[in-house]
């Protein structure tokens, strides 16, 4: 099934076309400034300290899952909590995707960039072969174990993995822990054991991440809200046009990552069995794919409004483009209501609803339409080079 292949050409933005102003108005607004103060306290730190309490109720579901496994009592309640827990602060996680402005952003692509994200997601890089691995070897109770490991061993989809996988493990008969029979050798016990353990060294891991992340942004710690506000004078940015450009490059996640990659790319195979589903689909192991597409939506509309601070429909409000502001959060609020309400999935063995997944395409369509075409033209600013020739 070739779905999405035509219909995503040629459709045009709702807006009327706007003349784009070469001169950059909003160069001479004080909103600009007032957007790039307002992205840390208003919008990434608020996210984060919510990601940071749903990883703390992680924890504590995987210590009790634990702790129900170490006594002998049934665990299969204890590890559905561990389960829903990890939903919890992944769907934080998402809105957070949107938000790779400065540390969380690839050390390559972004100014500021740290690698953080990756540390915590590594998605579409994930190996849960490797992972299964891991749970055999033992050797992430080392301290040193981190630093030595690629990011698909760890991560947030790690532990989806861990908390969702069955007896058997991932990898092919001929990967050394099946050929070896080191992995019959733990037994349907040991095996859990072992990923109870292995999970609760990463959620730790997660959990210093956050908090890595936090201080970055905070303006108590290395305060890259300074920075992208160019209070600091060793700003990475020559200038508000450059620093804005950094926070509306993230909002372009919505374009790149959930419509072409979430959406698009994956949607060519549906109704797919074990043997045929995409596997860089997004949360195979938990059918979670389109929660994290609402929380991406949640995530971008966050950014776009700068939380409870000035955000880019501020901007445009003071440009005369009150109108384009309206339309782009109508579609977005939309888009978020199609995509939390559709509860099929891209999911290995799971029957998945062609038309359901094409309206959410399309819902969230809808939403980059806009962004890449009349908010670039208002404000003249540059579009991110992996979304300068996509078509559709």
């Amino acid at each position: 099934l070739a779905l999405l292949a035509g219909a995503v050409v040629g459709v045009k933005s709702g807006c009327t076309p706007i003349p784009q102003d070469d001169g950059k108005a909003w160069l001479d607004s004080v909103v600009v400034g007032d957007v790039l103060a307002d992205v840390g306290p208003f919008v990434v730190l608020p996210a984060l300290a919510r990601f940071q309490a749903r990883l703390d109720t992680l924890d504590t579901a995987l210590e009790a899952w634990d702790a129900a496994h170490t006594s002998g009592a049934e665990t299969a309640g204890a590890r559905a909590d561990a389960q829903a827990a990890w939903l919890d602060a992944t769907l934080v996680w998402q809105e957070l995707e949107v938000m790779q402005i400065g540390p969380a952003g690839s050390s390559l692509t972004v100014t500021g960039g740290e690698d953080l994200r990756d540390e915590i997601y590594s998605w579409p890089t994930v190996n849960p072969c490797r992972v299964d691995q891991e749970v055999v070897g033992g050797g992430w109770s080392e301290p040193a174990w981190f630093g030595e490991n690629l990011v698909n061993s760890y991560g947030l989809d790690a532990v989806e993995h861990l908390v969702h996988a069955g007896e058997d493990n991932a990898c092919p008969g001929q990967v050394d822990i099946n050929a070896d029979g080191t992995w019959d050798a733990l037994g349907p016990e040991g095996v859990e054991s072992e990923r109870i353990a292995f999970a609760q060294v990463l959620s730790t891991h997660l959990s210093d991440q956050a908090g890595t992340l936090v201080e970055r942004w905070s303006p108590e710690g290395d305060d890259f809200t300074g920075a992208l506000a160019l209070t600091r004078a060793d700003s990475p940015f020559a200038d508000e046009q450059e620093a804005l450009n950094a926070v509306f490059d993230a909002l372009f996640y919505l374009e790149l990552h959930t419509k072409d990659r979430k959406l698009a790319q994956p949607m060519g195979t549906l109704n797919c069995s074990t043997e045929t589903c995409p596997d860089d689909a997004e949360h195979l192991p938990s059918g979670a794919s389109m929660a994290a597409v609402a929380a991406n939506l949640e995530g971008f509309r966050a950014l776009f409004v700068g939380g409870d601070g000035a955000g880019f429909d501020d901007l445009l409000v003071e440009l005369g483009h009150g109108d384009l502001a309206t339309e782009i959060l109508e579609k977005t609020d939309a888009a978020i209501t199609v995509a939390s309400s559709t509860s099929v999935s891209i999911q290995a063995g799971v029957d998945t609803d062609p038309a359901a997944v094409q309206a959410v395409f399309d819902a969230v369509k809808a939403v980059c339409d806009l962004l890449k075409g009349d908010l670039v033209t208002v404000l003249a600013l540059e579009i991110p080079a992996e979304a300068a020739g996509d078509a559709d």
